[in-house]
């Protein structure tokens, strides 16, 4: 079925018998109406249909670390910051032809940016709901401004959630983050990094909010 935009001397819009009308780029348009539009099922289409499909839920259920990482990076692209976090984590995305997929954790980026990057150790889990990671303080600290402040980053695949730390001062050495206790004997993948959280230093051409690449800090389960 068509409609006339303007009276009996318009253009149509819609279909009529095995005509398609539409406008484009302000002009009418006629095409041939197919029935079946084509939808290849190919191999290598199977496999980046399922890569596309896990990197949507997982910028998703990583939604507060992605925007909070990726939001200065984005800013003068044409990418939201969850956008961005798919497209630099594509490679860390694999798939068989069936569509079976497979992530890996120990190059996902949680954070993306100029500050330089921080040294951390392999995360703890000895605390009742809680990850404690210790990160370099000496060499580091000396590059850094007051505004520079740490946090760590904790995702949990089984209940597609994650939790961001507040943030922590360099001094201080390690940051604790707790978790929720629906959390508890579930596998945790934990990153850290560090954000900008004061105004932009305009003689190091740092912006608000600017981010070091993130750094994985292991994996483990919640005591």
């Amino acid at each position: 079925m068509s409609k006339n935009m303007k009276g009996i001397l318009g253009a149509q819009y819609g279909k009529v018998g095995p005509v398609v009308a539409r406008k484009f780029r302000e002009e009418n348009v006629y095409s041939a109406y197919q029935k079946n539009v084509f939808n290849p099922r190919s191999e290598a289409q199977t496999r980046h249909r399922a890569r596309f499909r896990v990197l949507s839920t997982l910028s998703h259920d990583m939604a507060c670390g992605a925007i909070f990482g990726f939001r200065t990076a984005a800013k003068g692209t044409n990418l939201s910051p969850r956008n961005l976090f798919q497209k630099t984590n594509w490679p860390c995305v694999t798939a068989t032809g069936s569509g079976t997929t497979m992530i890996d954790y120990t190059g996902i980026q949680v954070s993306k940016g100029g500050l330089a990057a921080v040294n951390f150790s392999q995360a703890t889990f000895d605390i009742p709901l809680s990850v404690v990671v210790e990160f370099e303080k000496l060499g580091a600290a000396c590059q850094r401004t007051a505004n520079d402040k740490v946090f760590a980053y904790v995702y949990c695949p089984d209940a597609k959630q994650s939790v961001l730390s507040e943030p922590t001062e360099f001094e201080d050495g390690k940051v604790t983050i707790h978790v929720p206790s629906l959390w508890t004997g579930m596998k945790v993948h934990v990153w850290g990094f560090v954000r900008n959280e004061g105004s932009a230093d305009v003689e190091k051409q740092i912006p608000a909010g600017e981010c070091s690449p993130s750094f994985y800090c292991g994996t483990g389960n919640i005591s």
